[in-house]
């Protein structure tokens, strides 16, 4: 029978947020503490632990949310993307800190509580959340908050972990990590095995996000190949959508550490970034995020030298063609890829001119998700949605003023055209 008095919190911090959020959170990992430690299978299954979500009937034809798929449309593909279930649990099982919830997923804020490291603010270090449900642009660091880990010391202090032993560091004296041999890392195991790390440490909760990086630069799209460049190699990576990341910014690292001989500029798109430098700029001129680059570092050469710099964009607050090509000159500058964590293409309207121009312009392209559900129904709709922008493209083609090019991206000025004409507002109601 369901544990009420856990059933009470679950209802609670979903409506709650700040520090009442913290505090639900920290309670409802006090009730697993104790069930865990009571041993009583029954207590256990109250709290939600050993079951797993099932098909309702009251969710087969109502949706969720207004406008969502019901049910009985995604039945189907649901049953096979929960064939892969073991896999995710073998994933998170592995770390002796893993668990799951009620509904089968894995509470990464009732682990960071019962962790002792959920919270907001400088104090909370690399951890540092808003707390509770949260509109996207209000999840990163404030200018005080954004930490510049210099030094030893001061790195593994803002994990605010109780054992040194679990903290990735960033400098090293004799203990640096060997060169990583191409192919190396591939898993959360060969990963930490790689840095030394026990699998006790709840590093993982954080490292998700720039290693996701490395994943979609050398796994997806190639551009440098496992274990670094033979060569120097330099490559200048769009980050879009960035904004929890914004606390952790110096974890980053992983990537100089990862890919020897090679430089990554690194620039951080979104409303949240975009915020967090005007304000910086007017009330705290002397604080990081008011700098040009927020943050720079080079692996040791016995690691193999790689290095990266990342900025904050402050000249709008999402990524647009403006970012690529000059409007007064018409000079294109292209970066090597576009990425985003966690991206939502089909939910939100900001990814509409990354996507056309990626699209046109032929820029590298490649997104995590949520979920696998959500990325297949994603896969299923860029067809559609890219079709719909070669069609507005062709539209345009037969009204453009002749006149020499300025550019080698023989689409660039129509995507200016298509932009420029009052297609914007078409794109937001597809």
């Amino acid at each position: 029978m369901p544990d009420p008095s856990f059933e009470r919190l679950v209802a609670q911090f979903s409506a709650q947020s700040g520090p009442k959020f913290f505090e639900t959170m920290y309670k409802m990992a006090e009730l697993v503490e104790k069930a865990e430690k009571s041993g009583d299978p029954e207590k256990l299954k109250g709290i939600g632990y050993g079951t797993m979500a099932t098909c309702q009937v009251r969710a087969w034809k109502q949706p969720k949310y207004p406008g969502t798929p019901v049910h009985k449309d995604l039945c189907q593909r649901n049953k096979e993307h929960m064939k892969r279930i073991p896999y995710f649990r073998g994933e998170i099982f592995q770390f002796p800190w893993g668990r799951l919830g009620p509904d089968g997923t894995c509470n990464h804020n009732l682990i960071k509580a019962r962790l002792k490291v959920l919270g907001s603010g400088a104090s909370a270090g690399y951890w540092s959340i808003p707390g509770g449900l949260q509109p996207h642009d209000y999840s990163a660091a404030t200018p005080q908050g954004m930490p510049r880990a210099e030094g030893t010391c001061l790195n593994v202090e803002l994990w605010k972990l109780a054992k040194v032993e679990q903290v990735p560091k960033l400098f090293f004296d004799d203990d640096a990590p060997a060169r990583p041999q191409p192919g190396q890392i591939k898993d959360w195991k060969s990963w930490y095995a790689w840095r030394g790390l026990p699998l006790e440490s709840p590093a993982a909760l954080l490292m998700d996000s720039p290693l996701s990086v490395y994943h979609l630069l050398v796994d997806v799209l190639k551009l440098v190949p496992s274990g670094g460049s033979a060569t120097q190699h330099r490559l200048n990576v769009h980050f879009i959508g960035a904004e929890a990341e914004l606390n952790f910014v110096p974890l980053f690292s992983e990537l100089a550490l990862l890919l020897p001989n090679t430089h990554i500029d690194l620039t951080m798109f979104g409303k949240a970034a975009y915020d967090l430098v005007r304000m910086a700029r007017k009330t705290k001129a002397g604080s990081v995020a008011a700098k040009d680059t927020v943050w720079s570092y080079t692996a040791p050469k016995v690691v193999g030298g790689g290095s990266i710099d990342v900025r904050l964009h402050a000249e709008g607050e999402n990524w647009s063609r403006t970012v690529v090509e000059n409007e007064v000159t018409g000079e294109v500058t292209m970066p090597d890829a576009l990425i985003g964590l966690n991206a939502g293409l089909i939910s939100y309207s900001t990814w509409q001119e990354p996507l056309m121009c990626s699209h046109h312009l032929d820029i590298p392209f490649a997104v995590t998700d949520y979920c696998e559900q959500t990325m297949d129904a994603t896969a299923h709709a860029l067809p559609i949605m890219f079709a719909d922008i070669d069609a507005q493209i062709a539209a345009n083609a037969p009204h453009m003023a002749a006149g020499p090019k300025k550019r080698e991206c023989p689409n660039a000025k129509l995507l200016q055209r298509v932009f420029h004409e009052g297609n914007r507002e078409d794109m937001k109601r597809r």
